[in-house]
């Protein structure tokens, strides 16, 4: 009996395990670019420091500017969650000690996905994510590596 328990303990934990591993924020984010922009890859890191503040992104001697949606947004947690690992209060608390500390400033927040799209095509130097329902011929998404 006890082997059995075990072997059933095992397999519900090897279950929990793979579903927590499966993140559905990577089908239901999208990271994009205006479709004039230079660059179409980014790698995690990189893109995990350009939002943390860490780096700057610089393209053909362009620096990229990095936007945000609104505290609150579900598209804000899953990207954050999924690209850089943190909960929307651990985001909320990096960059109050960034601004405390002098270090940076967030990126700029915007009201919903609609108003990133048309940031987004109007300045080929913003780098935003979006809900896939928003994306059109006028956005290009950027692979993450």
């Amino acid at each position: 009996m006890l082997k059995r328990l075990t072997g059933t303990g095992i397999s519900l934990l090897l279950g929990v395990m793979l579903s927590l591993a499966y993140h559905p924020a990577s089908a239901e984010i999208l990271v994009v670019v205006s479709a004039e922009a230079p660059f179409t890859r980014l790698t995690s890191n990189d893109l995990k420091d350009i939002y943390l503040g860490r780096r700057t992104l610089v393209v053909n001697g362009v620096q990229m500017v990095p936007l945000d949606l609104s505290e609150g947004t579900a598209e804000r947690g899953e990207f954050y969650t999924y690209y850089t690992g943190q909960t929307p209060a651990q985001i909320k608390a990096h960059w109050a000690r960034q601004i405390f500390t002098g270090r940076g400033q967030p990126p700029q927040a915007l009201a919903n996905s609609r108003s990133m799209v048309e940031r987004l095509v109007s300045d080929t130097k913003s780098l935003g994510y979006i809900d896939p329902s928003f994306l059109d011929e006028r956005l290009r998404v950027v692979t993450i590596e």
